[in-house]
């Protein structure tokens, strides 16, 4: 069984590859829709039910449908980054990829060929050699986050994963919804460290869950015990993380951030 290290390093450096076959120096520069028509697909908005985009090959010619419904320009992207991952990593596994949104998260559960799409949409939209730059002194807040997804015109939930994937200290992003963990990801030094369940119902102490109402936008940063979101490691330094949560209207979800003292 393939790694999860190796499927986010080799499937990242593919679509990072595109940066140096086109000479993109900017973020500015990438733009999908061309992207996609030099790789042999087209690109265009439709009706989709419950998906984000789709994915059609017929030999070397391809078509992408994305929900015309999405109405972030970030989301969109990630989505058309997600199904020219599948055209450039799964031409022997499928000529049909109808994906949703529970797809374009890398989770735990997800099927091989879907974190590999994930992966190769974060390295397209987000190459680490621009990214990591930009990360250095940006604080994990909210604040910072959506200055990265403005510069690289993703969503505020795939630069999170980018910052975490990025990360050599231990940072996590939660996403919740009706009480319970939905999924999460963390950088390697929390993984090795600390673990949230996801499915969970959200502990009391948590500053997510007086978010669940969705009576407030967002709340944080300030300390929480490590026991309220992970089911080790309690002995660790202060046995507090520094939580910021933000509620999502659209979504009915709550992000979270959690990263040591």
């Amino acid at each position: 069984m393939l790694s999860r290290e190796y499927i986010r390093t080799t499937a990242t450096g593919e679509g990072e590859r595109l940066w140096r076959l086109y000479g993109f120096t900017s973020p500015g520069e990438l733009v999908l829709e061309d992207v996609a028509l030099a790789r042999g697909v087209v690109v265009f908005d439709g009706a989709l039910d419950a998906m984000e985009a789709r994915l059609i090959r017929r030999g070397d010619h391809g078509l992408i449908r994305v929900n015309g419904k999405i109405p972030e320009v970030g989301r969109k992207r990630f989505a058309i980054a997600h199904e020219l991952g599948h055209w450039e990593l799964h031409k022997r596994v499928s000529q049909l990829f109808a994906c949703t949104g529970d797809d374009m998260v890398a989770t735990y559960k997800a099927s091989v060929e879907e974190s590999q799409a994930n992966y190769f949409a974060s390295g397209l939209l987000m190459p680490e050699f621009l990214f990591a730059d930009r990360m250095k002194g940006a604080a994990f807040s909210f604040q910072a986050l959506s200055g990265l997804a403005s510069l690289f015109s993703a969503s505020l939930t795939a630069t999170a994963m980018r910052y975490v994937d990025l990360s050599d200290v231990p940072v996590a992003l939660v996403v919740s919804a009706k009480g319970r963990v939905r999924w999460w990801r963390g950088s390697d030094d929390f993984e090795d460290r600390f673990w949230v369940n996801a499915g969970a119902l959200l502990a009391k102490c948590t500053l997510a869950y007086a978010l669940q109402d969705g009576h407030s936008r967002d709340i944080g940063p300030d300390g929480v015990k490590i026991g309220c979101w992970s089911e080790r490691g309690e002995e660790e330094g202060s046995g507090e993380f520094i939580e910021q949560s933000l509620y999502m209207p659209n979504y009915g979800q709550v992000l979270t951030l959690l990263e040591l003292p």
